[in-house]
């Protein structure tokens, strides 16, 4: 019988090539964009959930009131690692984990620069599942004398040869044995390293931070199996004050395999994040599915005037309604098994472009459940795209569907209305939410900066350039070649440290938990990056020695100071008495969505540089300029290589992710108003088949082409614009979603939705006038001969 049902169903879909043709095409798109979300998705549910334990493994977070509010965040002290584990019996692992710095690798003739591993304790690689292919965690290893390479940067540093054992330099000074190979780690792991050092070597290099207010790394756990984690909680939760009193930080775990998803915190606790990004679009990706079954169905029921007399014969001749729906199902399901081999062969061809798009490495396997779900997928969709066409082609009387007359469809609200009006509605949210992304993201782009990008660059000071800084910039300024330069903390695009704990005229004890952004400078910084000054003047150590411990402050830290006449007031922060020579406008150093935050510049007494700003002369040619820089970096820093940034394109990196949502929303918007027009094209072809005689009449008596066009055309722009109406309230929550979870954000405006229903209405209008067209055209004589 299925053998029947299936071979019925191939002849069908021949004889209807055209519809058979843009049902797969539709169905493949749909399921094409469903599998490329999905197969994202499930890496981004799949995090650092392959552990062998993963059950047991937990990361430890703080918790406190800072600015009146309560916050929870993820980095922790060193030393409260290995000072739990030593009184806490439930602890079975315990690791450090900390971005390492950008040392130069050299081994023989090779040399690899601008790779950051990271420093962790020997427990890191027995609690996570990393396997090692060659050499173990020796005692070179934990001595701080031996080093663990994954595999493609073992190949990069010694090509084809057997590196374990061999000697590589580190920066200009170190040498590390190559103590094993690690497995290249997959990329739904947040330990994205090149390399390992154990942490001996790091307090070997740096000295150990053993302040219990210092904040530095993450730390994770690894729990004996069966401990319950509240009770841990409860145990550890005031570890840190007992230790330094007026620390109220409180400690408390949370399980590994919620990190990467629930990465921001609310009222103290990880509850918001990246989970939200999966569950938007796994809801967009079960609309596309569902826009590309509606489009099936309108397609489907297309063709039902053809398919009515074939309907009309099988039930005269027995054939029962049970019978012909398993039929047309039969014919779904074959119409999808071909749509999802295209879709298949989509995704292999368009999975590179958006491997670049989400940054990311998938694949697609094939293999155990793989197939189950692949099959499921296909009979779900076979089925849902199938069952309002099998029940409503089931549904004809014999007698009326022999006379081949049908229902006629018309422009009032019906099921095969509903459906494009569904699919439109989805599109036009998508859209909306596009443009509001994209107009939000150029709006903050543009948004005061507090410096000038132009020409402003910077380098960090690897190798000899802390000891050689001094000489460096005499002589680049004589050079012509830089106009300005500075000595800081960090970039002026990246935050690097924070705390509280300041003191200052008139403060009080609650003052004492307010958190401060740190920056650092030793002269001219507010010249280099032509920041404004509002009161006062920069330091310069080279003018003024005792700016030393002098401090600026930004217009926010003064505010919440509450200082009157901040020159001059001593501020004590970081161990010392700080003098505040200058004030600042406020400058973006965080993210721009978000509020400024009020920061502390400190001189160069805090001796935390890593970075040198420095500002090209603008009369002469970038080229030339940065061949003379290059020329003395690497005068005063011969064993490494010149690298240097552009500071607005760093700048710019702030805005990656959120470019990359709205290009997958630009993405997914478009496959869905191009498969809602394959729908919409289905159902004029509908209406033109149901009216084909109307027309006749009306062309004989004098009836003009535009004027039958506007009549089939109509009803569908009406469709169009009902969807509309109804998807302006939920655009409307969406967006302001979206904006209020930002301290800047542009407001929403009107046009954006004149903007759709125009685009919207000219994209349906072209789909339909085509068809329409077709039918105003055609021969009354022809449409008319049976009557």
């Amino acid at each position: 019988m299925w053998r029947h049902y299936i071979i019925t169903a191939w002849r069908s879909l021949k004889r209807n090539k055209l519809f058979s043709s843009l049902n797969i095409f539709g169905l493949a798109i749909g399921m094409a964009g469903t599998i490329l979300i999905a197969i994202w998705l499930q890496n981004m549910l799949s995090y650092d959930r392959f552990h062998k334990n993963e059950d047991q493994l937990f990361v430890l977070s703080n918790l406190d009131t800072i600015d009146g509010e309560i916050h929870a965040w993820k980095s922790t002290p060193r030393i409260l690692g290995p000072s739990l584990e030593k009184v806490t019996p439930e602890i079975e692992e315990m690791t450090r984990f900390l971005d390492g710095k950008n040392f130069l690798f050299t081994s023989g003739e090779k040399r690899l620069s601008g790779q950051n591993g990271a420093f962790v304790d020997k427990g890191f690689f027995k609690m996570f599942s990393f396997p090692l292919i060659e050499g173990g965690v020796g005692k070179d290893w934990e001595n701080g004398e031996g080093i663990i390479l994954t595999e493609a940067f073992a190949k990069s540093l010694f090509g084809k040869e057997d590196p374990v054992g061999k000697a590589v330099k580190l920066d200009s000074t170190d040498y590390v044995t190559v103590s094993g190979v690690l497995k290249d780690l997959p990329p739904n792991t947040i330990f994205q390293s090149p390399y390992y050092l154990s942490w001996e070597y790091g307090r070997k290099m740096n000295g150990e931070d053993v302040r219990w207010g210092s904040n530095t790394v993450m730390t994770f756990v690894k729990l004996v199996a069966g401990t319950n984690l509240a009770s841990f909680n409860a145990k550890i939760k005031n570890f840190i004050g007992e230790h330094v009193s007026e620390i109220t930080n409180k400690i408390f775990a949370e399980p590994l395999k919620n990190n990467f998803l629930y990465n921001e915190d609310q009222n103290g606790r990880f509850v918001t994040g990246r989970i939200v990004l999966v569950r938007c679009f796994a809801i967009i990706g079960v609309l596309l599915l569902l826009i590309a079954c509606i489009n099936f169905m309108n397609l489907s029921t297309a063709q039902s005037e053809k398919r009515a007399r074939e309907v009309g014969v099988k039930k005269v001749i027995g054939a029962s309604k049970k019978k012909l729906i398993f039929q047309f199902l039969t014919e779904s399901i074959l119409l999808s098994v071909i749509a999802f081999v295209l879709a298949i062969f989509i995704v292999m061809l368009v999975l590179p472009v958006f491997n670049n798009l989400v940054e990311t490495r998938l694949s697609l396997h094939f293999g155990g459940t793989i197939w189950l779900v692949a099959i499921g997928f296909v009979l779900f969709t076979g089925l849902l795209a199938g069952s309002y066409p099998a029940f409503f082609l089931c549904s004809f009387k014999p007698i009326v569907a022999l006379k081949g007359v049908v229902a006629h469809a018309n422009t009032k609200i019906n099921a095969r209305s509903v459906l494009v009006v569904l699919q439109f509605m989805v599109a036009i949210v998508l859209i909306l939410s596009t443009i509001m992304i994209t107009q939000d993201t150029l709006y903050v782009q543009s948004r005061d900066k507090g410096y000038k990008q132009d020409g402003l660059m910077f380098s960090y000071m690897t190798g000899e350039l802390k000891n050689n800084y001094l000489p460096l910039r005499n002589e680049l300024l004589r050079s012509g070649a830089v106009a300005e330069i500075s000595k800081n903390m960090s970039p002026v695009t990246s935050r690097s440290s924070d705390g509280w704990g300041m003191t200052w005229p008139g403060s009080t004890q609650a003052d004492e938990k307010t958190d401060f952004l740190r920056f650092g400078t030793d002269a001219d910084m507010v010249k280099t990056m032509k920041m404004s000054l509002v009161e006062g003047r920069d330091i310069d150590i080279y003018k003024y020695p005792a700016d030393s411990s002098a401090m600026l402050l930004t217009q926010s830290a003064v505010k919440i100071m509450r200082l009157k006449s901040p020159l001059g007031a001593l501020i004590g922060a970081n161990g010392g008495k700080w003098h505040v020579v200058g004030v600042l406008k406020d400058f973006i150093i965080d993210q721009p969505f978000d509020k400024v935050n009020p920061m502390l510049v400190f001189g160069p007494k805090l001796d935390r540089f890593n970075t040198i700003h420095y500002r090209l002369n603008p009369d002469h040619p970038v080229a030339d300029n940065l061949k003379v820089i290059k020329s003395i970096f690497e005068k005063y820093n011969p064993q490494f290589p010149f690298e240097y940034t552009f500071v607005d394109a760093s700048y710019a990196g702030k805005f990656k992710e959120t470019k990359k949502y709205g290009q997958l929303s630009t993405l997914f918007a478009g496959l869905t108003i191009f498969i809602s027009c394959l729908g919409l094209f289905g159902l004029i072809t509908y209406m033109a088949e149901a009216k084909t005689k109307e027309i006749g009449i009306r062309k004989v008596l004098g009836a003009s082409i535009a004027g039958i066009i506007g009549l089939l055309s109509k009803g569908f722009l009406k469709l169009i614009i009902l969807a509309f109406i109804i998807a302006i309230p939920i655009s409307l929550y969406i967006m302001h979603r979206w904006l209020s979870s930002s301290a800047y954000s542009i407001s929403i405006s009107w046009w954006w939705f004149a903007v759709t229903i125009v685009m919207t209405l000219v994209i349906a209008f072209i789909t339909v006038s085509f068809q329409a067209l077709k039918a105003a055209s055609a021969n009354p004589v022809k449409s008319l001969k049976t009557e």
